[in-house]
C-alpha cells in the first residue's frame, strides 16, 4: 500500500485507503488490523469504514482541510451506523 501511495500520490507512507477517480478503492487490511485497538472496532468494521471513506471520496467528499475532514467523518459515522446495524 505504501508503494501504491507513493507511486500515485507522491507520499510513500503507509495508508489505510486510496480512492482513484474512476471508482477503484484500495483498502489495506494490515493497517486496519493495526488500528482496531486504537479505535475500538472489530476488523470487519474497520475495513468497512475504509470502504465507506473511499465511497465518500467518489461521491465528492474531501478531507484536505480540518473542516472538510470533520464533515467527511460525520458522513462516515452516519453511513457506518446505517450499514453496520
Amino acid at each position: 500500500m505504501a508503494r501504491v501511495h507513493g507511486d500515485f500520490l507522491g507520499d510513500s507512507s503507509e495508508t489505510d485507503v486510496i480512492t482513484f477517480p474512476y471508482g477503484e478503492i484500495l483498502v489495506c487490511p494490515a493497517v486496519a488490523q493495526d488500528r482496531i485497538l486504537e479505535y475500538g472496532l472489530k476488523l470487519d468494521e474497520e475495513v468497512l469504514l475504509y470502504c465507506l471513506h473511499g465511497l465518500l471520496h467518489l461521491a465528492g467528499y474531501d478531507d484536505k482541510t480540518p473542516a472538510l475532514a470533520k464533515e467527511m467523518e460525520e458522513a462516515q459515522a452516519r453511513l457506518l451506523k446505517l450499514v453496520a446495524t
